[in-house]
């Protein structure tokens, strides 16, 4: 198991996880945070790592940053035939780079995205490797490039097929997954219906021992102040919510379900042990608590996928890219969560 910053050794190299990187928008942040965290040395010997983007663009990042290539290339080809990688290497996934400049997206860098994930995703599927990590992209150019997706989750989910998904932010001291993701709140309240709310809690349930986490007590946080206070401050929680609680504990009898409860105190007390995961209902209720606690620390994970994903929980930080001070430690977080989530 992987736990904080310690990293146990493989007793079989060969069976060490095989993890694809894909390194973003090629305009931001991406590639460089994933070129420094695969080459962390405490990453060694305990996975092989198959970076996914454009082989000129990371070779000229790696010059002007000066980052040791350390990188053997593969094909396609090879790696659809061969069971075995190198413990470092690359998969060409060729870009427009004459339309791509670095610190200014285009329609061009989020297509180049979209490529990356999608090659990444395919070798996930066909059992060529065991995870996935993603680099960042943006959501304004992944559609301009013709992709009509919310975001990371939402594509994985379409190109794997997967029924339910959910979108889950890990940290040691806090668990939170959401219930709406990429939404306006006007438009997330409109969406907390029970059905909704079922079905988040049954991925939850299913999904966590999966992964070898923790599920034994769940919280599911309040829509409005003081989880409506009895009708008197909204009625979501009566009518939409406690129906979707109480077929969740007929349901589930194993695992304790507790809510709504009130978001202003419910995450305080989920990092303090109480609660193994904390169902939030929109996107910043539960996206702001666990990046207090744990920026550059927390992870995304899919949950619902037939692999594993993780992410980093920054975007593209255009506006830094090929500075040299883009710092790869939520990228090697993103790594080292993907290999607990393999091993267990």
């Amino acid at each position: 198991m992987l736990e904080g910053r310690t990293l146990h050794a493989e007793s079989d190299q060969s069976a060490s996880p095989r993890l694809g990187i894909t390194t973003g928008d090629p305009a931001g942040i991406g590639p460089e945070v994933s070129l420094r965290a695969a080459l962390d040395p405490e990453l060694r010997n305990h996975c092989r790592l198959l970076l996914f983007g454009d082989a000129e663009i990371l070779l000229s990042r790696a010059a002007r940053l000066g980052i040791h290539f350390d990188f053997d290339p593969i094909s396609l080809e090879y790696l659809h035939s061969s069971a075995t990688l190198p413990e470092r290497a690359f998969v060409d996934v060729p870009a427009q780079r004459e339309q791509i400049v670095v610190g200014r997206g285009s329609r061009a860098s989020g297509e180049a995205a979209a490529r990356n994930i999608e090659a990444c995703a395919r070798a996930c599927l066909n059992g060529n490797i065991d995870a996935m990590v993603t680099a960042p992209l943006n959501k304004k150019f992944f559609h301009e490039a013709g992709y009509d997706f919310p975001g990371h989750t939402e594509y994985l989910a379409h190109l794997s097929g997967a029924p339910r998904f959910a979108m889950a932010f890990l940290s040691d001291r806090l668990k939170v997954v959401l219930a709406t993701i990429h939404l306006p709140l006007r438009a997330a309240i409109d969406c907390i219906t029970p059905e909704l709310i079922q079905e988040k809690l049954a991925t939850i349930i299913e999904e966590f021992p999966r992964l070898g986490l923790p599920c034994r007590k769940i919280a599911v946080a309040g829509l409005n102040p003081h989880a409506g206070e009895a009708g008197l401050l909204g009625r979501e929680e009566i009518e939409q919510i406690e129906p979707a609680l109480a077929w969740a504990r007929t349901r589930f009898r194993e695992v304790t379900i507790e809510g709504p409860l009130p978001a202003d105190t419910l995450f305080y007390r989920a990092a303090q042990g109480e609660f193994d995961v904390v169902l939030a209902l929109y996107h910043d209720q539960g996206l702001a608590p666990i990046k207090l606690l744990a920026f550059g620390e927390a992870v995304n994970v899919t949950l619902g996928l037939p692999f594993v994903r993780t992410s980093v929980d920054h975007g593209t930080a255009y506006e830094i890219a090929e500075r040299g001070c883009a710092r790869p430690e939520s990228m090697i977080a993103a790594i080292r969560w993907a290999i607990r989530l393999v091993r267990k």
